[in-house]
């Protein structure tokens, strides 16, 4: 069963995240980003699809993107949905541990993030993020 919920709001932005109940547990929240809804930022702008085996500290299986918002710096970076996330600042994420990925996942105000993506066709790519200021 996938759930989809709102995870953070800014304005008129929100970062929805998906929850995928496994056979062992539920994941708890892995991905956590802020948008700014100022014309002159652009927001992060995209959403996860977690897999995840275990219950009180949950394995991740395996997290694709599941939405892409027009307009977002995921967009100007070529992220599409149906990408792998496979590594978080060089931590792996399949494999990972939610309680040590949640961490690296939150995106503090003039911090890059560097993400390693891989494609259905298996080309890697990366994408640097950051969460703008608002003004």
């Amino acid at each position: 069963m996938t759930t989809s919920l709102p995870l953070l709001t800014h304005g008129n932005h929100a970062m929805p995240i998906r929850l995928r109940r496994m056979a062992l547990g539920v994941l708890l929240v892995v991905l956590s980003a802020a948008a700014s809804s100022q014309a002159t930022s652009k927001p992060i702008g995209f959403s996860l699809d977690i897999s995840a085996d275990g219950f009180l500290n949950p394995t991740i299986v395996k997290a694709v993107v599941s939405s892409i918002s027009p307009g977002s710096q995921a967009k100007a970076a070529g992220l599409a949905v149906g990408d792998e996330l496979v590594r978080v600042q060089g931590i792996t994420v399949p494999g990972g541990s939610a309680s040590v990925l949640k961490p690296l996942m939150e995106f503090v105000v003039g911090q890059p993030k560097k993400l390693s993506l891989r494609r259905g066709d298996g080309t890697e790519y990366e994408a640097t993020l950051t969460r703008e200021p608002l003004q």
